[in-house]
């Protein structure tokens, strides 16, 4: 008796650390696309306030910081938030792909993730924003 009430036990304690997992991954699934307008500038410039951080007269600064691998954000003026953005998976790096657009405005689609705080991009699509 006592092993079939350990049993039992067990198997409750159990069916909720197995639907915890399952109710995560239903919420990345229900994640709704958004598009976002913003500038194209390098994270490390932009938090530190290196040369303005942002703007034609920075643009130079954030290609190379670019290039040299520092991460790319868009910062979106009118809720004055700034996004890390990466690619989809399968996607070319955001480092490359948004190389072109520095300091100006784009819209990037696809979906926020969060997790200690910072914002992600997870971005599926680019285009000028006009």
């Amino acid at each position: 008796m006592k092993k079939f009430t350990a049993v039992v036990l067990l198997l409750l304690l159990g069916v909720p650390a197995i639907a915890v997992p399952q109710e995560k991954k239903d919420k990345k699934k229900d994640a709704k696309e958004v598009t976002l307008t913003g500038e194209v500038i390098d994270v490390k410039c932009f938090v530190t306030g290196m040369q303005g951080g942002m703007g034609e007269d920075h643009k130079q600064c954030a290609i190379d910081c670019i290039k040299g691998g520092l991460p790319v954000g868009i910062f979106d003026q009118k809720t004055d938030r700034l996004y890390l953005v990466v690619p989809k998976a399968g996607m070319m790096g955001a480092n490359e792909e948004l190389l072109p657009y520095v300091a100006q405005k784009v819209k990037l689609t696809g979906t926020i993730a969060e997790k200690g705080g910072q914002k992600v991009l997870i971005y599926t699509k680019v285009e000028e924003a006009k």
